[in-house]
């Protein structure tokens, strides 16, 4: 199965970096093929809400020209996509926000309020870590993903939320590396 994992984190070695590493290494072991793409290494623009993506049938059609043209066969390519992020301000990430919005031409609309998804069928997993606890935000965080998730016809493989993460030696906790394992095999 191919993995295309998106960090959402604007610290590419940080905390959550650390859990997805985790993740996709057991996935590895697992025997799939994975890619990790730094949304913070990424030109990615917000959403002008302009529709041209709607004229477009099959393929997302976005009329943006930043980073997200090279995202966007990447997630059509891969058979599960996991999104990575931290907690800011009771939501996702900036990067992993605008990454997000971004998206909106993988729905194609009809206008009697049927939709098709590009996304449909293909798995998906949410990794959210947290400075709080799992009621500071994270859980706003996994309630968001879900609808999209359920929005866009894709399997919902859950969520993994490391939370009351301060320092990096908190991750070595072996409760973190089994929940790492763990979810790695619900791919």
């Amino acid at each position: 199965m191919k993995i295309c994992a998106f960090l959402g984190s604007p610290r590419k070695q940080g905390n959550t970096y650390q859990v997805l590493d985790q993740v996709i290494t057991h996935a590895k072991d697992l025997g799939h093929k994975t890619e990790l793409v730094y949304l913070q290494d990424k030109k990615i623009s917000g959403c002008t809400e302009c529709f041209a993506c709607q004229k477009v049938a099959g393929k997302p059609g976005c009329s943006v020209k930043d980073d997200m043209q090279e995202l966007y066969p990447k997630m059509l390519d891969a058979d599960c996509i996991l999104l990575a992020t931290p907690v800011f301000c009771w939501s996702f990430s900036g990067q992993m926000k605008a990454f997000l919005d971004r998206t909106y031409c993988l729905e194609k609309f009809a206008g009697d309020n049927s939709y098709t998804s590009l996304m449909e069928g293909k798995r998906s997993g949410l990794i959210v870590t947290a400075a709080g606890d799992e009621f500071e935000g994270a859980d706003l965080v996994v309630e968001a993903y879900r609808r999209l998730s359920e929005f866009r016809r894709m399997k919902n493989i859950g969520h993994l939320v490391v939370a009351n993460i301060l320092t990096a030696q908190d991750l070595s906790r072996p409760d973190i590396k089994e929940a790492a394992r763990k979810f790695a095999g619900k791919i």
